[in-house]
């Protein structure tokens, strides 16, 4: 068996080879891993007991530490008692006990052990004894006894211990040196180990290396050898055929081929010179083919260039790049040295190639004529034969005879009709038939693609139609295939949608239902809606509203129709619809309708209430007197509200009549706070002035009107009192008066809501203060007419501002001003024209009780009769009179009569038609109701106009 192993062994190179690798790499691994395993021992040693003198010391440290510190700690105390440095003391006494109880753990010799014992036993004497002892003697302050308890014998073993826990931490730390050293020489022993190891390897690799050259290397080159010598021609004795193994083999095949070789080497070159006949035969075979193949290249050439051609006429929708490409094309495929393209339609459109401008717009310019109309009567090709001009003939002269070839191609459409012409020009040559042929077949190509061209343009122009209708609606709009993709959408579906969204967004009714689902409020309904679309359960038009709470939040009505064409379903059509708005609007209305019923009804309860009190019941004067002041204030409140209602109606109807005069703001604005200031003694109004420019172009009536709306503002939204402060100053040209507050202030998400209607601040601290909301609408209103703007800025809790920019005049004018007269003694007889009893008593008190003597008529006639008598001093007139009769009448009689033309008229209405009154002359129009003061006050100024 040893000896079949051995031969089989000498056989095989591999085998040998393999066997002698395996063998050296076995001792590099045997060698490796035991080395490993050494320095693993080793190492775990040495970190076994460096860890545990480590772990010694530190330990015997902390011991020192808190043994110090329990003698330090009760030095402090013993000094000067106290509970806290007590607590410390016993801390560090439980500190050491813990450390010494863990010390006590590990494996520990004599002196150790003695060491743990005795801290042990100290602690136990120390903390139960000696320190109680001694406290006790520190609080009774007796320092002959602290003495002694200093001198006894635990005193001393706690120095002890402190200097035995400092020797056992040098003894430690000696260890751990002794370890470290022990280390580093092990390390030098394992190095050399390791040296030697590597040069037994490396000799071992020599062997191997040595061994491999010999029996293999050494006779592969001596045969190689053997075999360039042969084929140099010289004999050669081979050797190694006595091996059993490859290389044997090997030498004996190299043996036997040479042997063969020589003798075959006659018949060989017999056949030789037979090879060299056929080859002069396969020769001739090859020029035959050869010209075939130049024939097939060229046919592949063609055919390529008019796949290229094909291609390039389907790769393009443009009009004028189709053109372009098919002019290029032909000129390249039929080596054509020019050419155009023309369709012959209205625009005449064309390209070319080769040609220069001015030929270009020359051939266009006669298209209609020469032979072009004979190829479009004709619809056949047609080749004219000339001989080439001057500029065709470039470097050759005019004698080489040079002729050029014009062929002119005809396109037609599918009903045989001229649509198009092909001009080629070759120079020194013409078309060839099969070159013609070529033409003819790529023309109809062109055909097919002109006609195509013609299609899509007409579809992109009704697409482009259907776009812009769709993104003309104000509806989001998205058509989808009857798989559910999205096909087509317009511009407000893209807004409505967000970011991501645009034409090029193709989703699915499923992906669509994910993306919106995340900005919808309540997306159960939403989803439950999708997934019915996508499960077809709704194959009739449906709708559904839900809330958008994205950047912009929205209210979207989604509503979709199924589309069919022959009974088959084609598609979906669905409609977003913004109805943003009419929620808004439908919560205005609600609103409206709320704070109407509240603020209506609050007022006229207490009116009504205190008004029975006064019809039903016996009462104190001071009481009556509370009662009908109430009632005043609560009318008062009713009268403003209306106003309010009344004021915005007319102002956004554009039915509002302004009187624009020269007007002194700073005047105004001293009136309102004054007036208020009258009204609200929890506030402190103030009135500043720093610019000299205040007078500006307005309706002083709708300006203090605003000016009263902010001042009441601040006051309402300050309940518990503060300054009020207006300013009246100058920026970029314009006066601006700030009214600035001290009271609640405004949310910032609320400052961009707060001059609409029936707006406000949905606040808790707020819910007790009444309101409609009209008040910094009217401002707005009143500024817009004023080419101003009102602005309103604010700290939450700590006030607001609200400013008016009114625009001054160009240049400045001398202030102008009313002075009414201010004494009884100038006061006159004035006539009232009124047909209510109960308002002309009210009016005529008040003018009586100002000094005015009073005439009262109740009708036209009547009053006409008594100016034919006397004239007085102002006409005080109602628009509606007894029986229904028109005070204009009267008033155009007034101003018709050269006796009266100059009496002042002073309208009392509840109708409001300023501009009518203006044109007529009127001097003052009090809209009804007002106070019987604001009578007093025109009449005392246009009575005080006219004696002027």
């Amino acid at each position: 068996m040893l000896s079949l192993k051995s031969h089989y062994y000498k056989r095989s190179i591999t085998t040998r080879f393999a066997s002698l690798m395996i063998v050296l790499l076995l001792l590099v691994f045997v060698g490796a891993a035991f080395i490993y395993w050494n320095d693993r021992q080793v190492e775990n040693e040495y970190r076994e007991v460096h860890d545990r003198y480590k772990l010694k010391q530190q330990l015997t440290q902390e011991a020192m530490m808190h043994l110090n510190g329990i003698s330090i700690r009760s030095f402090a105390y013993l000094a000067a008692p106290g509970d806290r440095e007590y607590e410390l003391v016993v801390g560090g006494g439980d500190q050491l006990s813990a450390v010494i109880a863990q010390y006590a753990k590990l494996s520990l010799e004599g002196r150790e052990q003695e060491f743990a014992a005795e801290s042990e036993r100290f602690r136990d004497r120390y903390f139960k004894g000696w320190f109680p002892d001694a406290a006790q003697l520190a609080k009774d302050n007796d320092r002959a006894g602290l003495r002694r308890m200093f001198a006894s014998e635990e005193w001393r073993t706690l120095e002890r211990l402190v200097q035995e826990t400092r020797e056992l931490h040098a003894f430690y730390q000696q260890k751990l040196e002794e370890t470290n050293s022990l280390l580093a020489d092990s390390v030098t022993k394992r190095n050399i180990q390791f040296i030697v190891y590597v040069s037994g390897i490396v000799a071992l690799s020599g062997i191997v290396i040595f061994m491999v050259a010999r029996d293999f290397g050494m006779p592969i080159s001596r045969l190689a050898a053997n075999a360039k010598q042969f084929a140099a021609g010289r004999e050669q004795d081979i050797r190694y055929t006595n091996r059993q193994d490859e290389i044997g083999g090997l030498a004996r095949a190299m043996e036997a081929m040479m042997s063969e070789i020589q003798a075959k080497a006659g018949e060989l070159l017999a056949q030789n010179e037979e090879l060299l006949a056929q080859q002069e035969e396969l020769q001739a075979q090859q020029d035959e083919l050869t010209k075939a193949l130049g024939l097939m290249e060229e046919n592949e050439a063609r055919l390529r260039r008019g796949n290229e051609f094909v291609q390039a006429l389907a790769n393009t929708l443009d009009r004028s790049e189709l053109l372009k490409s098919i002019i290029r094309n032909m000129v390249h495929i039929l080596k054509a040295d020019k050419g155009i393209v023309i369709r012959l339609t209205a625009d005449r459109d064309h390209a070319a190639y080769g040609l220069s401008e001015n030929a270009i717009r020359r051939f266009v310019e006669a298209a209609d004529d020469g032979l072009l109309a004979r190829v479009k009567e004709s619809a056949t090709a047609y080749s004219l034969e000339r001989p080439a001009k001057s500029a065709e003939l470039g470097y050759h002269g005019e004698s080489d005879g040079l002729r050029a070839c014009d062929f002119y191609l005809p396109v037609l459409n599918p009903d045989n009709k001229v649509t198009a012409c092909i001009v080629l020009t070759r120079i020194g040559s013409a078309l060839t038939d099969r070159e013609e042929a070529e033409a003819s077949a790529f023309a109809k190509q062109i055909s097919i693609s002109l006609d195509k061209l013609e299609l899509y343009e007409k579809a992109e122009r009704q697409r482009q139609m259907v776009q812009t209708t769709l993104d003309a609606l104000h509806e989001g709009v998205q058509l989808t295939d009857r798989e559910g993709t999205t096909v087509l959408v317009n511009a407000r579906w893209i807004e409505m949608m967000g970011e991501k969204a645009d034409r090029s967004w193709n989703p699915t009714i499923e992906q669509y239902g994910a993306y919106i689902q995340p900005y919808v409020k309540d997306p159960v309904p939403f989803e439950r809606f999708i997934a019915d679309i996508v499960d077809g359960q709704h194959t009739e038009a449906k709708s559904i509203v839900y809330e958008w709470k994205g950047l912009v939040k929205r209210h979207v009505q989604m509503y979709y129709e199924p589309l069919y064409r022959g009974g088959e379903r084609i598609g979906t059509l669905f409609v977003h619809r913004d109805v943003t708005q009419e929620r808004e609007m439908d919560r205005v209305k609600s609103e409206f309708v709320s704070t109407v019923s509240h603020e209506l009804r609050t007022p006229l309860a207490s009116v009504l209430g205190f008004a029975e009190l006064l019809l039903y019941k016996e009462l104190a004067p001071e009481r009556q007197k509370k009662y009908v002041r109430t009632i005043h204030k609560e009318a008062s409140r009713l009268t403003a509200l209306i106003n309010d209602f009344l004021d915005l109606q007319r102002m956004e109807s554009g039915k509002q009549t302004y009187d624009f005069r020269q007007v002194n703001v700073m005047t105004l604005v001293q009136e309102v706070m004054e007036m208020h200031q009258v009204a609200s003694s929890d506030h402190r109004f103030e009135w500043l002035q720093h610019t000299d420019e205040t007078e500006v172009y307005a309706d002083a009536d709708k300006l203090k009107q605003a000016l009263m709306n902010l001042v009441g503002n601040a006051v309402k939204y300050s309940p518990n009192g503060g300054t009020v402060t207006a300013v009246c100053s100058e920026e970029n040209g314009q006066l601006r008066i700030d009214v600035t507050d001290q009271g609640l202030g405004i949310p910032p998400e609320a400052l961009s809501g707060l001059f609409s209607k029936f707006y406000r601040v949905d606040n808790s601290d707020r819910r007790e203060i009444g309101g409609t909301g009209l008040g910094l609408a009217i401002v707005k209103e009143i500024m817009d007419v004023h080419k101003g703007r009102a602005l309103a800025s604010s700290i939450y809790g700590q006030g607001s501002t609200f400013s008016l920019l009114l625009p001054l005049p160009a240049r400045s004018i001398s202030r102008w001003r009313l002075e009414a007269a201010a004494s009884v003694e100038r006061a006159g007889e004035v006539y009232l024209v009124e047909d209510d009893s109960d308002f002309a008593d009210l009016l005529a008190d008040e003018l009586e009780a100002s000094g005015y003597g009073v005439s009262r008529f109740s009708s036209e006639e009547t009053a006409l009769k008594a100016l034919e008598q006397y004239i007085p001093g102002a006409i005080i007139l109602d628009l509606v009179l007894e029986r229904g009769t028109d005070g204009w009448r009267l008033a155009e009689r007034l101003k018709q009569d050269e006796r009266l033309r100059d009496l002042p008229i002073i309208v009392s209405s509840a109708l409001e038609e300023q501009e009518r009154a203006r044109r007529l002359g009127v001097s003052e129009y009090l809209v009804k109701p007002y106070s019987p003061g604001k009578l007093v006050e025109a009449l005392k100024r246009v009575m005080a106009d006219h004696s002027i």
